[in-house]
């Protein structure tokens, strides 16, 4: 009886293993992947930099040599990069353009024959001439000439004298006074007539041979430079009280029937 039981047993033991074997055998042929039918491994995108999350703190300490290469890496590319950077910006600046030219050279000092001139005519620049005029009766036509080199001008009237011992100053006419000052160019001329007697009124006349003018300022009230002297190609009657004078002028027509 035992022996019947531990042959059951037996066959029993080796069905139980045939069976697990037979199992084992399919999975074998159908579920074993061979490594040359593996999948090849996916790609990944990159993320975009804002789409990129932060490390967790526990990722941190565990990755701290490889962000310690990775720093060493990043900065060989930032110092390159900056460097490039650098040498295109000072290369654009050479090659900047140039600003424009001024023009630094002093203005030209106006010509003889224009501009502003503060020199006053006096003997030491003009030539007078002292003519007496046959109409108006008892008048002298005074004619200074520019002999210098440069602009001068004939301020105000002239200061007239006939005599060293002459008894009052020539009367100017107010009426006469020019437009503007009259400004001579080299070799211009400018005119004043003097009349020497007026309404008798019972002073007694001299008889004059010369005239001496003295000459002003702008200001037009004091004298300035040397005085001119002209001889009169006559003799003529002169009563100081009654004689008057124009201004310079510089055109003869405004005085020559005066």
């Amino acid at each position: 009886m035992r022996t019947n039981f531990r042959i059951a047993a037996a066959a029993t033991t080796t069905l139980v293993a045939a069976l697990a074997l037979t199992a084992c055998g399919g999975g074998d042929g159908s579920g074993d992947t061979k490594a040359g039918d593996r999948p090849a491994a996916s790609s990944v995108a990159t993320p975009a930099a804002d789409d990129a999350q932060a490390p967790s703190a526990n990722d941190s300490a565990g990755s701290t040599a490889g962000d310690s290469k990775a720093s060493g890496s990043g900065t060989g590319t930032s110092t390159g990069t900056g460097t490039g950077t650098g040498s295109s910006g000072s290369g654009s600046g050479k090659h900047a353009a140039a600003p424009a030219k001024t023009d630094s050279k002093p203005a030209k000092k106006p010509s003889s024959g224009g501009g502003v001139v503060d020199t006053p005519c006096t003997g030491a620049n003009v030539k007078l001439t002292a003519t007496p005029v046959t109409r108006p009766i008892n008048h002298i036509l005074l004619t200074v000439t520019n002999t210098g080199k440069t602009l001068c001008n004939a301020y105000n009237a002239p200061s007239i004298s006939f005599s060293k011992d002459a008894q009052s100053p020539i009367q100017i006419d107010r009426d006469t006074i020019p437009q503007a000052v009259v400004t001579l160019s080299p070799g211009a001329s400018a005119y004043a007539m003097v009349r020497t007697l007026g309404e008798d009124d019972g002073s007694k006349a001299y008889d004059a041979d010369h005239v001496t003018v003295y000459f002003h300022g702008r200001s037009g009230n004091e004298s300035t430079g040397p005085s001119a002297y002209a001889a009169l190609s006559k003799h003529v009657a002169v009563v100081d009280s009654q004689a008057r004078a124009t201004y310079w002028q510089s055109d003869l027509s405004t005085i020559d029937s005066w």
